[in-house]
């Protein structure tokens, strides 16, 4: 039961970054005639996606079970009781959103550092 949790709280956090990562990618096109604005914009928007899931993930415990994706993803008939459901859904939920949170932090930085990179290199 612990893995189909996992699996299914994997799949609803990679869905909503997606769809962040689209609209990021969304406001990064729209500056693509500037380089630096849109490696800059590109990183402050996943920055903020990075600090989004953070908060998220620090409240995670306080999250009721039944008003998460990954309760509504188990099958009605195979859902464990929710003293049973509540900590492992909670605990999947807060290690994947870190580990989201953690890529995010790792996109932003390649792009912020590349946009200073630039920066610098202009100046030079």
């Amino acid at each position: 039961m612990e893995t189909t949790i996992r699996r299914y709280a994997q799949l609803s956090i990679a869905r909503g970054c997606g769809f962040g990562a689209l609209a990021i990618a969304t406001v990064m096109v729209g500056s693509a005639s500037n380089l630096s604005l849109f490696l800059r914009s590109g990183g402050f928007a996943t920055l903020l996606m990075c600090f989004i899931l953070l908060i998220m993930a620090a409240r995670a415990d306080h999250v009721p079970v039944k008003r998460t994706e990954v309760w509504i993803m188990l099958p009605k008939e195979s859902r464990p009781p929710v003293e049973v459901a509540a900590p492992l859904i909670a605990r999947a939920r807060k290690d994947y959103l870190l580990r989201f949170a953690y890529v995010a932090a790792i996109v932003a930085s390649v792009e912020l550092g590349l946009d200073l990179a630039l920066s610098v290199g202009r100046l030079a």
